[in-house]
């Protein structure tokens, strides 16, 4: 027999990077090899949309929310990100304009700062990311390069140092007033401020740690740290401790309460290029030939991975590292050990959510700009419905009979189309902010929404009203959602709750599911089964009426972005955070094919199957959409 394949039959340059990764043949049962077609061929036929705007960029500072919420990262071309630790997807991105960009620092309450080299006048702009307005306006020396500045954790103090001469620390909370840090001897490369603002450290090429009370701007303690320079530094968020990396390939931690040196590791002959700190000073991240969670008070390795890269950062609750490198940061769960990639490129306008109407004549989209788009399938042109400064939409959906086009923003605005008249665009009600939840049912004109409180709520879109809640207010937020084929129950997830099942006529609850030890990320129902992605890359199938497993699909390195099944229910099609789609045989649970790009600027990010289930669309990072069709069947 012939495995199934993927044939390229047009060239085209916005997709020349996509290529057909090897053919993946795994059989779940005896009966996997009868029932498989002699022959499949995927044809991509057309390309819809412009490559959108793209950031190769290394990430310059990373920053977790106080609620440990979100991570946002900032480039070094001014390119602000911020994902959801919930659900692995970027919440907002802004892009700030800077010229000669040399460094960046992240606070804790919404404050970016960024430093312009000599040539740019060597100022340093504080905006509010929240809306992006800037605060303050800092000039620096006039006759070196700035090159590093680092924010305290409410942002009211800023230091920064140049290439020459001590470090400056400006005092930010009322009218900025600067003063001069002295008693440092050699060049200065790193800087870091305390949480609460009471310590500021640099350290540099004379191999010593210098620390200053931030308040008197006094030098409290000149710490030895070896023989080479010390290339990054890191302070515990109540001042007391300070770790520091060297070129040497050693780290150092320091008690400030008593000047002594109380722990150091080594590596093998890699600078120790980035390191972080918990807030209580019992964890610490090392960025050398690897990267080592450390658990200090008893000196061994907690999780580990096998490359380092810089910068990092360590959640409030140990339980993830962020880490930044050139078009990508890592998210690491340290409890699994699982690596998470979040791409760079693209993203302002990668499309994060794709669905298509009932009758396959159009198709609507949402991206990271802000905007919903309502794309004609025949034509191939897309209309804008919303844009601008909005909360990025998390979710779209076309009504049962395609005439209501719904969308659902992080803020928990939901707005309703015609997609016949697009500019009749309205706000239908406006739900508890993220995570927000839109589905519609394949079987009524119904519609589930949700926001934060932990309540589905069932409106009738024909009435636009709500008739039904499911789940009790106030519990954990369910995400994700979906209707069965039929409309008649409505599974919904919750992270580590599991999966529950109701009847939507009744709202009796009649299950609970475990699809695996992590959590669902996306949801998929077609014939007579329903389908769920989970965080640690398996997708999970169910019998939609007995609720009995039929499949657990492996394939994807890391967590499943969407899932999505053919109209017939004959075809799984996913999209994972490895960047490869992959094709299964829901009948069998064999992967028949996997696609993936060749660069970083045409990464499937969405996935979904058109009426009918002979072809599917895959929306990238840059805001294009790719159609393939099944051929030979």
């Amino acid at each position: 027999m012939m495995f199934p394949t993927l044939k390229r039959s047009m060239p085209y340059t916005k997709f020349v990077g996509w290529m057909f990764l090897a053919t993946v043949l795994v059989a779940f049962g005896a009966s996997a090899e009868a029932s498989l077609p002699s022959q499949v061929h995927l044809k991509e036929v057309a390309v819809f949309g412009k490559v959108g705007r793209l950031y190769p960029r290394s990430v310059e500072a990373l920053r977790f929310s106080p609620d440990g919420q979100f991570v946002s990262a900032i480039t070094a071309g001014g390119s602000f990100f911020t994902w959801s630790l919930r659900t692995r997807r970027q919440v907002s991105f802004e892009a700030y304009e800077t010229s000669f960009p040399r460094a960046a620092a992240l606070s804790g309450n919404h404050r970016l700062a960024m430093a312009q080299g000599l040539d740019g006048g060597n100022w340093i702009q504080v905006f509010d990311t929240r809306d992006g307005k800037e605060l303050h306006g800092l000039e620096g020396t006039q006759d070196s390069d700035l090159r590093a500045i680092a924010l305290s954790g409410e942002g009211s103090l800023l230091a920064a140092i140049a290439d020459k001469g001590p470090p400056w620390l400006w005092d930010l909370s009322r009218k900025p007033r600067v003063r001069k840090l002295r008693g440092a001897k050699g060049r200065l490369r790193v800087v870091a401020v305390s949480e609460d603002g009471t310590r500021t450290v640099a350290a540099g090429e004379d191999g010593f740690v210098y620390v200053w009370n931030s308040r008197t701007g006094r030098l409290l303690k000149t710490l030895r740290g070896g023989e080479r320079s010390i290339v990054s530094v890191a302070v515990s968020a109540d001042g007391r401790w300070v770790l520091a990396g060297s070129e040497d390939a050693q780290a150092r931690l320091w008690d400030l309460r008593t000047g002594k040196q109380v722990w150091s590791m080594e590596e093998e002959a890699i600078p120790i290029g980035a390191v972080a700190l918990s807030g209580d000073g019992t964890r610490a991240v090392t960025s050398g030939k690897e990267l080592q969670l450390w658990d200090l008070q008893q000196g061994s390795v907690l999780a580990e991975s096998s490359s380092g890269p810089s910068p990092v950062v360590l959640s409030a609750d140990n339980a993830f590292i962020a880490a930044g490198g050139y078009d990508a940061m890592w998210l690491m769960d340290t409890r699994s050990g699982h690596r998470f990639e979040f791409s760079l490129n693209g993203q302002m306008d990668a499309i994060a959510a794709l669905v298509v109407s009932p009758d396959g004549k159009r198709a609507a989209s949402s991206s990271q700009s802000a905007s919903v788009r309502l794309w004609d399938m025949a034509g191939g042109t897309a209309q804008e419905l919303a844009s601008g400064r909005e909360q990025p939409p998390m979710a779209v959906a076309f009504s049962q009979d395609g005439r209501k086009l719904l969308s659902a923003s992080r803020d928990g605005l939901v707005r309703l189309w015609d997609p016949r008249e697009p500019s009749t665009g309205r706000t239908l009600v406006k739900l508890p902010p993220e995570p927000t939840v839109l589905v519609t049912s394949p079987a009524g004109p119904y519609a589930v929404l949700s926001g934060s409180d932990g309540a589905l709520r069932l409106w009738n879109l024909e009435e636009e009203k709500e008739v039904r809640r499911y789940g009790e207010e106030g519990g954990p937020a369910y995400y994700p959602v979906v209707f069965s084929a039929d409309g008649k129950r409505l599974f919904a997830a919750r992270e580590e709750h599991g999966v529950d099942v109701w009847e939507v006529e009744t709202g009796q609850q009649v299950k609970r599911l475990e699809p695996s030890g992590y959590e669902v990320t996306s949801f998929a129902a077609s014939g007579e089964v329903v389908a769920a992605g989970t965080r640690d890359g398996h997708i999970q199938l169910w019998k939609a009426q007995t609720l009995e497993p039929l499949f657990r699909l492996s394939g994807h390195e890391y967590g499943i972005r969407t899932v999505s099944l053919s109209g017939d229910g004959k075809w799984v099609l996913s999209v994972g955070e490895d960047w490869t789609v992959r094709l299964w045989d829901a009948k069998t649970g064999a992967q028949q094919a996997a696609l993936g790009p060749q660069s970083n600027y045409d990464l499937p990010a969405s996935a979904v199957f058109e009426p009918g289930g002979q072809s599917f669309l895959v929306g990238d990072n840059a805001g294009v959409i790719h159609r393939f069709v099944f051929e030979g069947q």
